[in-house]
């Protein structure tokens, strides 16, 4: 099947796909520094990371609302009430992530306790430094996220990729600096810093998304014309923030929801070994990386609908969106056949035990043989969130997680014996019956009408 690429889908599409490259390689680089300490200190991290990732698709949930509010108002030709949006967004993201910091900090060690018993003291003693740390910086990830979210809604990707790609630098610089340490010795100077291990990979990912958020709001403040986000006398609009929050609600539940049974399913690995608990968290982390061009592919999804909407052309958006399903199932299939055979090597860059590495590859591959489900679950989607109609994918998410990606994932993992390998078959039984009912609703035409503004 041959597709023509359409020159507004590339130019929305190429720097959201850097974007998200970075926004993984972010993850990736610590988890591939932090697994050269030890199977401790990268099980550690990828238990905590859980919890972050909880966190952090809250805030993208709520994006995805700034994204939608900001699109439909462009499309509509509304450009100063996108800006307005956008501030609202803004601040209301930025006090509920403080909330959540002030929580993560203070009470990280009842937290996980209660999710992950005893894990070892080793292990435990990771955690609590890892969460302290990155728990301090929700809001700086919560305001990267909503105004990359609200530029992309603009039609205006760059400076997300930009602001992701000086992150990404500067965590590969900081981790290596501050996880292993640094001796310089020359004959004009002596340079020693002290590594400090997992505590070096939390502060180094925290250094890079400040430097992120310094870097978006310096260019937000020399490009005002694409969105002006004004904090002098600022009020907050219940007009503006309804439908933010019609759209950020419902994907905030849906995210809450999925990724609460993603970390559900990370407590039921606990109990699999430290083994299962490197190869799982491993195998999420490549995974996440072969998904970026179909996840690029959803955030511009988005705009198009959005915008579309907002112009009235309900007809057009539907076309966005078969045409998007169709390239992202091409994208994937080609992915899967590429890094099915080398699943074994990609994981051994992570850690060179021959245990972890054995059953990680045995995950990608079982990870690539799904893929070709992965765009009518995870990118039509944010189409249907683009016009409007967020609570039906909340829905279908509950009901794909709990009767399937839990239940199956208890029985096959659990009650069957097959280890961290029938957890991920329960997960991907949730793929493929949310994607038929994605494609149901999208056929069936009932998420039309839902325009959010006047």
């Amino acid at each position: 099947m041959k597709l023509p690429i359409r020159r507004d889908v590339l130019a929305l599409t190429t720097p959201v796909f850097f974007e998200q490259l970075f926004v993984n390689l972010l993850g990736t680089v610590n988890t591939i520094m932090a697994a050269r300490i030890g199977r401790d200190a990268v099980s550690a991290i990828g238990m905590v990371d859980s919890i972050n990732l909880i966190v952090s698709s809250l805030f993208s949930a709520l994006a995805i609302g700034a994204t939608v509010v900001v699109a439909q108002c462009i499309g509509a030709g509304q450009r100063e009430r996108a800006g307005a949006a956008a501030t609202q967004a803004l601040v209301a993201c930025g006090l509920l992530a403080l909330l959540l910091a002030a929580a993560g900090a203070l009470f990280r060690e009842p937290l996980l306790a209660w999710l992950y018993g005893n894990p070892g003291a080793t292990v435990q003693g990771y955690m609590h430094e890892y969460l302290l740390i990155t728990a301090l910086t929700y809001p700086l990830t919560a305001l990267t996220l909503v105004l990359s979210g609200a530029l992309r809604g603009a039609g205006e990707t760059r400076l997300a990729m930009q602001a992701n790609t000086l992150m990404n630098v500067a965590n590969v610089i900081f981790s290596y600096v501050l996880i292993y340490g640094v001796a310089l010795h020359t004959e004009w100077f002596d340079l020693k810093i002290a590594g400090h291990g997992v505590a070096g990979a939390a502060l180094a990912i925290s250094l890079a998304r400040l430097a992120g958020v310094i870097y978006l709001f310096a260019m937000l403040r020399r490009y005002a014309h694409l969105l002006a986000v004004k904090f002098a006398g600022f009020r907050f609009d219940l007009a503006l923030l309804r439908p933010v929050f019609a759209i950020g609600l419902p994907s905030s539940v849906e995210s809450l929801v999925f990724n609460g049974g993603k970390l559900l399913v990370q407590v039921m690995v606990v109990g699999m070994g430290t083994v299962a608990i490197a190869a799982n968290f491993i195998g999420f982390s490549i995974s996440m990386l072969l998904n970026v061009p179909a996840n690029a592919l959803a955030v511009a999804l988005t705009t198009l609908v959005g915008q579309s909407i907002g112009r009235g052309d309900e007809a057009n958006a539907e076309r966005d969106m078969w045409y998007v399903i169709k390239l992202a199932t091409l994208l994937m299939l080609g992915i899967a056949l590429l890094s099915a055979p080398l699943a074994h090597w990609i994981v051994g860059l992570y850690s060179t035990d021959p245990e972890v590495v054995a059953q990680g590859a045995t995950l990608v591959r079982l990870n690539c043989l799904f893929l070709i489900a992965f765009p009518t679950t995870f990118v039509l989607p944010n189409g249907l969130k683009g016009a409007g109609d967020a609570r039906y994918a909340m829905v279908t998410t509950l009901i794909g997680l709990c009767l399937f990606r839990l239940c199956l994932g208890y029985v096959f993992g659990v009650i069957f014996g097959w280890g961290v390998v029938g957890v991920w078959l329960g997960m991907f039984a949730d793929w493929l019956v949310r994607s038929g009912l994605y494609l149901a609703r999208l056929s069936g035409g009932r998420w039309k009408g839902r325009r959010l503004l006047d």
